[in-house]
């Protein structure tokens, strides 16, 4: 059997082959690199997909420089907010998982914000639960705290501050609850306690 010689045996025609055998490898690699419609994105030295092109530029952050100075405060005194209970109907910021709300109460002086919801713990209805929101809102700051109050059904608030002129003494005031099946509660808010009046 005899082999056949793929390499020419003169030096033009084994430059010759080199040749077609380097082009043939650049045209692979370049279409390899190019993916078919890429787009180059000269900012992160990559290409991508012609159809995303549009999006990775609009995420890139210009050019300018980022500001030093602290935002200005602001001048004006934010809204207070009267005291008022809130139906069943205003939606709540609470997981229905923590808490089956029946009502909440609300009241901010412009500088903070106190929020009670009232209901039950949300895997089980017979154990009464509040959930308290506090906002400082000049630091932008939140807290919640969770009570439980035992065995006594879905917790309402009965009885609470209202209106105008209370909006900073209520947030430590008391709120009046009543359980389910008729259990009388107080929240004490200076302290997130419940006790029987």
């Amino acid at each position: 059997m005899s082999k056949k010689q793929l390499m020419p045996k003169n030096r033009a025609g084994r430059i010759l082959v080199g040749l077609v055998a380097i082009l043939a490898l650049a045209s692979l690699s370049g279409l390899a690199f190019a993916g078919g419609g890429d787009v180059y994105i000269p900012e992160l030295g990559i290409s991508v997909p012609a159809d995303k092109a549009d999006a990775v530029r609009h995420s890139i952050p210009r050019a300018g420089a980022e500001s030093s100075e602290r935002a200005p405060v602001p001048t004006d005194q934010p809204d207070r907010i009267p005291a008022k209970l809130l139906g069943a109907d205003v939606p709540v910021p609470i997981s229905p998982t923590i808490l089956r709300t029946t009502n909440g109460w609300l009241v901010s002086d412009g500088a903070t914000l106190v929020a009670v919801y009232a209901g039950a713990a949300g895997d089980d209805p017979t154990q009464g639960r509040l959930v308290i929101v506090r906002q400082n809102l000049r630091a932008g700051i939140q807290t919640q705290d969770v009570v439980n109050t035992g065995n006594t059904g879905a917790l309402t608030i009965v009885d609470a501050p209202l209106g105008a002129g209370v909006e900073t003494a209520a947030q430590r005031g008391a709120v009046g609850l009543r359980g389910a099946h008729g259990a009388v509660r107080m929240l004490h808010l200076a302290t997130d306690r419940v006790d029987t009046p």
